[in-house]
């Protein structure tokens, strides 16, 4: 069973919290938390060794209006990381440029031509066309889905000729290299009875392949559909699956060498049926395997269940902690070791009446938790600019794969961190380690050989080439 302590529990106390996203917008070294809320100002906690202090007020993130999403990115490649920040009531979406100072953010959402209006949902900076800029996706539940291209500066809709304006209820979505040809591809989770999307960029063109894929989940009744999608290789043969939490039965699918994806459930022992809204994957123990959080929601439950599906050689297995059971999440969840110590702390939001949005101290021995890396993936000019590489683990001169994660391209409800892929060493001494970004001639692979995890910075900071 996992052991976790609260960390200053009255300050992450507040109910109402909803998205929540990780970043370091001082440039202090250390991981800062956006939290957005309903009921009560959005909070911005600067984190200083340890201790939290919120700052929204302070530096103008304070907004008082309901707030579905959080996405930090740095949109304008100047080495801070801004932050977009979407409503559902009619209130325009607003894109926070960071001063570089850590002093203030100013809206310039109207000035770059992305100050929408709608339902907001999942928001991802990615580079879906491979020219080493970040766009912007925003997915909605009343209108379609938008996409636009990062011009410099304005951004550029583009969402008609690339095919990604899904008109169906959007809640969450996620982007990653599916077919391994070199670029970003999009899952969409819909809710309301739609059926799920797939679209596989063709060059910048999409086409949706849900059915032929085997994820477009087929919906019983309106009252069924995906809310949350998170993705980790939890059986380590080199390809990312795909788990996605439902209202209704939640499903995990297997990626079958990137041709298509068989739906596992059953046979790992994830079958289950409820209001399940955000999943995140997380190694809470170092072995390897990435284990799998789900929040559950129902408006008239205070404590509706949440798992912590601990990813065993016999499948999976609940081991939800007491103390994770009594300050549970709702909507956000999020696997950050913001102590540096080398294991996974959860951060979680619960937007009820009694809910919080609380830290979680993973209090993994120490031997335990020196057994991972923290892989800051950056590119040749050191900027944040790679959602959706692919960091793996090797044991140090063979190809035995221990442990991979993605660079953050969305999830953990509606958010988007930017903070270093957690990747576990397991028992092995040195290891390999290789990432592996998009680039318009194919996928490009950076490797760092013999690395000592005792010895290895943390973060490890890999420079990536410009794409």
């Amino acid at each position: 069973m996992p052991r976790f302590e609260l960390v200053q529990p009255d300050l992450f106390s507040a109910s109402g919290a909803q998205p929540n996203a990780w970043a370091d917008f001082d440039n202090d070294g250390d991981l800062d938390e956006f939290v957005g809320f309903r009921g009560r100002p959005n909070r911005l906690y600067r984190q200083d060794r340890g201790r939290f202090e919120d700052v929204a007020a302070a530096v103008g993130l304070a907004d008082a209006v309901e707030t579905r999403a959080a996405a930090w990115g740095d949109f304008d490649a100047d080495g801070n990381v801004d932050l977009y920040v979407g409503f559902i009531d009619g209130t325009p979406n607003k894109l926070y440029r960071n001063d570089g100072k850590g002093r203030h953010f100013t809206d310039v959402a109207a000035a770059m031509g992305v100050n929408l209006t709608g339902v907001t949902r999942q928001v991802s900076w990615i580079d879906y066309d491979t020219d080493g800029d970040l766009d912007l996706f925003v997915a909605f539940r009343d209108k379609p889905n938008r996409l636009f291209r990062n011009d410099g500066a304005r951004f550029t809709d583009v969402t008609v000729e690339s095919g990604v304006g899904d008109p169906r209820k959007t809640v969450g979505a996620v982007w990653f290299d599916v077919d391994g040809d070199g670029d970003l591809d999009l899952f969409v989770a819909n809710q309301n009875g739609d059926m799920n999307g797939l679209f596989r960029n063709d060059g910048g063109r999409f086409v949706d392949v849900a059915r032929e894929w085997g994820v477009e989940a087929p919906r019983r009744s309106q009252e069924f559909g995906g809310v949350g999608a998170a993705v980790a290789d939890f059986d380590r043969d080199g390809f990312f699956d795909l788990f996605v939490a439902n209202y209704g039965p939640s499903a995990l699918y297997r990626s079958d060498r990137g041709r298509r994806f068989v739906d596992v459930t059953t046979s790992v022992g994830l079958f289950f049926e409820q209001h399940a809204t955000t999943p995140s994957w997380g190694d809470v123990d170092n072995d390897g395997r990435p284990d799998l959080y789900v929040a559950g929601f129902l408006a008239t439950d205070t404590h509706y269940p949440d798992h912590l599906f601990l990813n065993t050689p016999g499948g999976f297995h609940d081991a939800l902690p007491q103390i994770v059971r009594e300050h549970d999440a709702s909507h956000g969840v999020q696997w950050v070791d913001f102590d540096g110590d080398g294991a996974l702390d959860l951060a979680l939001a619960n937007n009820d009446a009694k809910g919080g949005h609380y830290l979680l101290r993973n209090l993994l021995d120490a031997a335990a938790a020196r057994q991972s890396l923290a892989i800051d993936v950056v590119d040749d000019r050191a900027r944040h600019t790679r959602p959706g590489a692919e960091v793996r683990v090797y044991a140090a001169g063979t190809r035995r794969l221990i442990s991979s994660g993605l660079v953050d391209s969305g999830g953990g409800y509606c958010s988007q961190n930017v903070m270093p892929v957690h990747v576990a060493t397991a028992d092995a001494a040195r290891v390999d380690v290789e990432v592996t970004t998009m680039n318009r001639k194919g996928r490009r692979v950076t490797r760092l050989s013999g690395v000592d995890p005792d010895a290895a910075a943390r973060p490890l900071v890999v420079r990536t080439p410009a794409p």
